[in-house]
């Protein structure tokens, strides 16, 4: 397959997985069970606690900076910190973001101080955040479609707001499992898959100013692999993710619990859905983790009566061309 056809199927799941989990995000499984039950289809938004006011279809920030990205780096046929931090600024007053709460305040604070001055190096060195690993994808498919260096390339796009070793495992972790999935498409085992991830991990602490104190990702993998976690049943699985690894905004919490899911199975429709039933940052997760289970497994299909409405209603196909 492609890569731009790899490209639009990986985006098409993440669009999908992070709108189906925008409706739980940030609710606790409790709430979710109460007020949703199993999902299995587009959650009704109207029940979020969180996001009720939101279109039912819409993506949120996680697709709509990677997108964003994706398109300037393509059209600047590079990834510099410059265009990265330009393209963020301009995406958080195109799209209304502080309003929506779609970006958090170490990211915005990070971003306004460069846009004042600050120097771009140390502008991130406190972004602990998912932010970094969510929208390192846009560096990875700019670096295999504009055939730049990919670790200059994640670095670039990553520094001007988590320029931390924390922040910056993860993302790694994340890119170098999905560029190795991207070569071996519908051939990437789970062995190879946390190879490459924990390779990640230690290119991305390399590339850090310094090492903070802060889980280890590399460390949590390894746990992982030794739990034997495919034999679980769901709800033990789920609770697993939310009460031991955590589910929430830090790197190391967003990543484990991706890789968990990669783990836990092949098919990247029930990891949408799981991950909505998460509790947490259930969106963010959701986006990750079925987007790279999609090129893992490239038999599975999204269900029509999201994929339509969810590509249609974000245009996400006129960010792809």
């Amino acid at each position: 397959m492609s890569t731009s056809r790899l490209l639009s199927r990986y985006y098409s799941f993440f669009a999908c997985g992070d709108a189906v989990g925008k409706a739980t995000e940030f609710m606790t499984p409790q709430d979710i069970s109460e007020r949703f039950g199993r999902i299995t289809s587009m959650p009704d938004i109207s029940k979020s606690i969180t996001h009720g006011d939101l279109p039912q279809y819409a993506v949120t920030d996680d697709t709509e900076q990677n997108l964003w990205l994706l398109r300037r780096y393509l059209k600047d046929r590079n990834v510099t910190v410059e265009n990265t931090v330009d393209e963020l600024l301009k995406w958080i007053d195109g799209t209304g973001a502080v309003e929506k709460h779609y970006i958090g305040p170490s990211s915005l604070k990070a971003l306004q101080g460069i846009k004042n001055g600050e120097d771009p190096s140390t502008a991130g060195i406190n972004g602990t955040t998912c932010g970094g690993i969510m929208r390192v994808p846009a560096a990875v498919f700019a670096s295999r479609l504009l055939n730049k260096d990919l670790d200059q390339c994640i670095y670039n796009a990553l520094m001007c707001t988590h320029n931390n070793s924390i922040a910056l495992e993860s993302a790694y972790a994340y890119a170098y499992a999905l560029s190795h999935a991207l070569d071996n498409a519908g051939k990437c085992t789970t062995e190879e898959l946390l190879a490459k991830a924990e390779e990640g991990c230690a290119r991305g602490m390399a590339k850090a100013p310094w090492i903070s104190a802060g889980a280890s990702l590399k460390d949590r993998l390894h746990h992982l692999k030794d739990l034997n976690i495919r034999t679980w049943d769901e709800e033990a699985f789920k609770a697993f993710l939310y009460r031991v690894l955590g589910t929430g905004l830090p790197s190391y919490e967003t990543s484990s619990s991706v890789f968990a899911l990669l783990i836990y199975t092949d098919d990247p429709v029930r990891t949408m859905f799981l991950a909505s039933e998460l509790g947490g940052d259930t969106d963010t997760i959701g986006a990750l983790a079925c987007s790279l289970a999609s090129i893992r497994n490239l038999e599975a299909s999204l269900p029509e009566d999201i994929e339509k409405p969810v590509l249609e209603f974000n245009r996400i196909t006129e960010y792809l061309r």
